[in-house]
Protein backbone atom coordinates (compact mmCIF):
# COMPACT_ATOMS: atom_id res chain seq x y z
CA UNK A 1 0.00 0.00 0.00
CA UNK A 2 2.81 2.40 0.88
CA UNK A 3 4.45 1.76 -2.48
CA UNK A 4 1.18 2.56 -4.25
CA UNK A 5 0.81 5.77 -2.28
CA UNK A 6 4.38 6.77 -3.10
CA UNK A 7 3.77 6.03 -6.79
CA UNK A 8 0.58 8.08 -6.77
CA UNK A 9 2.43 10.90 -5.05
CA UNK A 10 5.15 10.87 -7.70
CA UNK A 11 2.52 10.87 -10.45
CA UNK A 12 0.82 13.82 -8.79
CA UNK A 13 4.05 15.80 -8.60
CA UNK A 14 4.92 15.06 -12.21
CA UNK A 15 1.42 16.03 -13.31
CA UNK A 16 1.60 19.28 -11.35
CA UNK A 17 4.85 20.12 -13.10
CA UNK A 18 3.95 19.08 -16.65
CA UNK A 19 0.24 19.91 -17.02
CA UNK A 20 0.67 23.72 -16.86
CA UNK A 21 3.37 23.49 -19.53
CA UNK A 22 1.17 21.29 -21.70
CA UNK A 23 -1.75 23.71 -21.31
CA UNK A 24 0.45 26.63 -22.32
CA UNK A 25 1.71 24.74 -25.37
CA UNK A 26 -1.87 23.81 -26.29
CA UNK A 27 -3.04 27.42 -26.02
CA UNK A 28 -0.18 28.67 -28.20
CA UNK A 29 -1.41 26.34 -30.95
CA UNK A 30 -5.19 26.42 -30.42
CA UNK A 31 -5.78 30.10 -29.72
CA UNK A 32 -4.40 31.45 -33.00
CA UNK A 33 -6.46 28.87 -34.91
CA UNK A 34 -9.62 29.91 -33.07
CA UNK A 35 -8.79 33.59 -33.57
CA UNK A 36 -8.29 33.07 -37.31
CA UNK A 37 -11.71 31.43 -37.61
CA UNK A 38 -13.49 34.28 -35.82
CA UNK A 39 -11.53 36.99 -37.64
CA UNK A 40 -12.34 35.37 -40.99
CA UNK A 41 -16.04 35.52 -40.12
CA UNK A 42 -15.69 39.18 -39.18
CA UNK A 43 -14.12 39.92 -42.55
CA UNK A 44 -17.00 38.19 -44.33
CA UNK A 45 -19.52 40.16 -42.27
CA UNK A 46 -17.69 43.39 -43.06
CA UNK A 47 -17.77 42.63 -46.78
CA UNK A 48 -21.51 42.00 -46.56
CA UNK A 49 -21.95 45.35 -44.84
CA UNK A 50 -19.83 47.07 -47.48
CA UNK A 51 -21.94 45.54 -50.23
CA UNK A 52 -25.13 46.79 -48.61
CA UNK A 53 -24.09 50.12 -47.08
CA UNK A 54 -21.18 51.12 -49.32
CA UNK A 55 -17.72 52.27 -48.34
CA UNK A 56 -17.34 52.94 -44.58
CA UNK A 57 -16.13 56.41 -45.53
CA UNK A 58 -19.78 57.17 -46.35
CA UNK A 59 -21.26 55.77 -43.15
CA UNK A 60 -22.91 58.18 -40.74
CA UNK A 61 -20.43 58.35 -37.87
CA UNK A 62 -20.13 62.12 -37.50
CA UNK A 63 -23.23 63.65 -35.89
CA UNK A 64 -22.70 62.44 -32.35
CA UNK A 65 -24.77 65.29 -30.86
CA UNK A 66 -27.99 63.48 -31.73
CA UNK A 67 -28.96 59.85 -31.46
CA UNK A 68 -29.75 59.32 -35.14
CA UNK A 69 -26.37 57.86 -36.00
CA UNK A 70 -26.50 55.77 -32.84
CA UNK A 71 -29.46 53.94 -34.33
CA UNK A 72 -27.47 53.51 -37.52
CA UNK A 73 -24.57 52.05 -35.55
CA UNK A 74 -27.01 49.75 -33.81
CA UNK A 75 -28.23 48.43 -37.13
CA UNK A 76 -24.64 47.72 -38.13
CA UNK A 77 -24.15 45.87 -34.86
CA UNK A 78 -27.26 43.78 -35.35
CA UNK A 79 -26.14 42.86 -38.83
CA UNK A 80 -22.81 41.67 -37.47
CA UNK A 81 -24.66 39.56 -34.93
CA UNK A 82 -26.72 37.99 -37.70
CA UNK A 83 -23.78 37.28 -39.96
CA UNK A 84 -21.75 35.80 -37.08
CA UNK A 85 -24.65 33.68 -35.77
CA UNK A 86 -24.41 35.20 -32.31
CA UNK A 87 -26.49 33.45 -29.66
CA UNK A 88 -26.88 36.58 -27.52
CA UNK A 89 -26.23 40.29 -27.90
CA UNK A 90 -26.31 43.46 -25.84
CA UNK A 91 -27.28 46.59 -27.72
CA UNK A 92 -26.03 48.99 -25.10
CA UNK A 93 -23.68 48.62 -22.17
CA UNK A 94 -23.56 50.61 -18.96
CA UNK A 95 -20.93 51.98 -16.64
CA UNK A 96 -20.35 48.53 -15.19
CA UNK A 97 -18.52 47.79 -18.41
CA UNK A 98 -17.44 44.22 -17.84
CA UNK A 99 -21.00 43.16 -17.14
CA UNK A 100 -21.61 43.65 -20.84
CA UNK A 101 -18.18 43.10 -22.29
CA UNK A 102 -15.07 41.25 -21.22
CA UNK A 103 -14.49 39.41 -17.98
CA UNK A 104 -13.75 41.60 -14.92
CA UNK A 105 -10.55 39.61 -14.42
CA UNK A 106 -9.08 40.67 -17.78
CA UNK A 107 -5.49 41.86 -17.61
CA UNK A 108 -2.94 43.20 -20.06
CA UNK A 109 -0.02 41.13 -21.30
CA UNK A 110 2.25 42.88 -18.80
CA UNK A 111 0.02 41.78 -15.92
CA UNK A 112 -1.61 45.13 -15.28
CA UNK A 113 -5.42 45.30 -14.93
CA UNK A 114 -7.13 46.00 -18.24
CA UNK A 115 -9.56 48.25 -16.41
CA UNK A 116 -7.84 51.63 -16.25
CA UNK A 117 -9.91 54.81 -16.41
CA UNK A 118 -6.99 57.24 -16.71
CA UNK A 119 -5.36 55.11 -19.38
CA UNK A 120 -8.57 54.88 -21.37
CA UNK A 121 -9.09 58.64 -21.22
CA UNK A 122 -5.60 59.25 -22.59
CA UNK A 123 -6.20 56.87 -25.47
CA UNK A 124 -4.14 53.90 -24.31
CA UNK A 125 -6.96 51.50 -23.46
CA UNK A 126 -10.24 50.28 -24.88
CA UNK A 127 -11.57 48.64 -21.78
CA UNK A 128 -13.70 51.30 -20.12
CA UNK A 129 -16.92 53.10 -20.82
CA UNK A 130 -20.62 52.42 -21.24
CA UNK A 131 -20.85 52.65 -25.01
CA UNK A 132 -19.98 49.16 -26.15
CA UNK A 133 -21.96 46.46 -27.93
CA UNK A 134 -21.18 42.83 -27.24
CA UNK A 135 -22.19 39.50 -28.68
CA UNK A 136 -21.54 35.93 -27.69
CA UNK A 137 -20.99 33.37 -30.42
CA UNK A 138 -22.01 29.74 -30.43
CA UNK A 139 -18.43 28.64 -29.80
CA UNK A 140 -18.28 30.64 -26.55
CA UNK A 141 -16.30 33.57 -27.93
CA UNK A 142 -17.29 37.13 -27.09
CA UNK A 143 -16.89 40.08 -29.45
CA UNK A 144 -17.13 43.56 -27.97
CA UNK A 145 -17.71 46.41 -30.43
CA UNK A 146 -17.09 50.12 -29.99
CA UNK A 147 -18.09 52.88 -32.38
CA UNK A 148 -15.92 56.00 -32.45
CA UNK A 149 -18.91 58.34 -32.42
CA UNK A 150 -22.63 58.32 -32.03
CA UNK A 151 -23.19 56.00 -29.11
CA UNK A 152 -25.65 57.95 -26.95
CA UNK A 153 -23.71 61.12 -27.73
CA UNK A 154 -20.41 59.64 -26.59
CA UNK A 155 -17.07 59.93 -28.35
CA UNK A 156 -14.40 57.24 -28.15
CA UNK A 157 -11.30 59.40 -28.28
CA UNK A 158 -8.88 56.46 -28.51
CA UNK A 159 -10.56 55.57 -31.81
CA UNK A 160 -10.81 59.15 -33.03
CA UNK A 161 -7.07 59.60 -32.49
CA UNK A 162 -6.36 56.43 -34.45
CA UNK A 163 -8.81 57.46 -37.21
CA UNK A 164 -10.95 54.41 -36.62
CA UNK A 165 -14.70 54.05 -37.07
CA UNK A 166 -15.00 51.03 -34.81
CA UNK A 167 -12.95 48.66 -32.69
CA UNK A 168 -13.45 44.99 -31.94
CA UNK A 169 -12.16 43.06 -28.96
CA UNK A 170 -12.31 39.32 -29.58
CA UNK A 171 -12.22 37.14 -26.46
CA UNK A 172 -11.95 33.72 -28.00
CA UNK A 173 -13.06 31.80 -24.92
CA UNK A 174 -15.36 34.29 -23.23
CA UNK A 175 -15.26 34.36 -19.44
CA UNK A 176 -12.88 31.40 -19.24
CA UNK A 177 -9.29 32.08 -18.23
CA UNK A 178 -6.63 33.24 -18.87
CA UNK A 179 -8.42 36.50 -19.89
CA UNK A 180 -5.18 38.13 -20.97
CA UNK A 181 -4.87 40.64 -23.79
CA UNK A 182 -2.57 39.07 -26.34
CA UNK A 183 -3.30 35.54 -25.13
CA UNK A 184 -7.04 34.99 -25.52
CA UNK A 185 -8.17 38.61 -26.05
CA UNK A 186 -7.25 40.37 -29.30
CA UNK A 187 -7.91 43.86 -30.67
CA UNK A 188 -8.95 44.84 -34.21
CA UNK A 189 -10.39 47.94 -35.82
CA UNK A 190 -12.10 49.42 -38.87
CA UNK A 191 -9.85 52.27 -39.95
CA UNK A 192 -10.58 55.31 -42.01
CA UNK A 193 -9.60 54.80 -45.62
CA UNK A 194 -10.07 51.04 -45.32
CA UNK A 195 -12.99 48.78 -46.16
CA UNK A 196 -11.74 45.88 -44.06
CA UNK A 197 -11.15 45.12 -40.40
CA UNK A 198 -7.46 45.16 -39.52
CA UNK A 199 -5.33 44.64 -36.39
CA UNK A 200 -5.77 47.49 -33.93
CA UNK A 201 -2.11 48.52 -33.84
CA UNK A 202 0.03 49.44 -36.85
CA UNK A 203 3.09 47.67 -35.41
CA UNK A 204 3.87 44.90 -32.91
CA UNK A 205 5.70 47.06 -30.38
CA UNK A 206 3.62 46.22 -27.31
CA UNK A 207 3.29 42.47 -27.92
CA UNK A 208 5.70 41.50 -25.17
CA UNK A 209 5.77 40.96 -21.41
CA UNK A 210 6.35 44.66 -20.83
CA UNK A 211 3.54 45.78 -23.15
CA UNK A 212 -0.25 45.91 -23.14
CA UNK A 213 -0.62 43.23 -25.83
CA UNK A 214 -2.91 45.25 -28.09
CA UNK A 215 -0.60 44.64 -31.06
CA UNK A 216 -0.50 40.86 -30.67
CA UNK A 217 -3.29 40.41 -33.21
CA UNK A 218 -0.98 41.90 -35.85
CA UNK A 219 2.00 39.83 -34.71
CA UNK A 220 0.05 36.57 -34.87
CA UNK A 221 -1.05 37.36 -38.42
CA UNK A 222 2.47 38.37 -39.44
CA UNK A 223 3.77 35.11 -37.99
CA UNK A 224 1.30 33.12 -40.10
CA UNK A 225 -1.18 32.53 -37.27
CA UNK A 226 1.35 31.38 -34.71
CA UNK A 227 1.83 32.67 -31.17
CA UNK A 228 5.58 33.21 -31.17
CA UNK A 229 5.87 35.37 -28.09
Amino acid sequence: MSEILITLGIIGVVAAITIPGLMTAYRRIAYPIQLKAIYSKLLVAQKTLNDEYGNPEDWTFTNYVTDSDDRYNLEIFKRYATELSAISTRDRGNYDYFENGLSPSAILLNGQPAKNISGWASGAYLFEGHHCRSMQLKNGAVIVMYFAQGTAGAVMWPLIKKKMYAAFLIDINGAAKPNIVGRDIFAFGLKGGSTSIVPYMDDTSDCNKQGAGLSCSRKIIQDEWKMNY
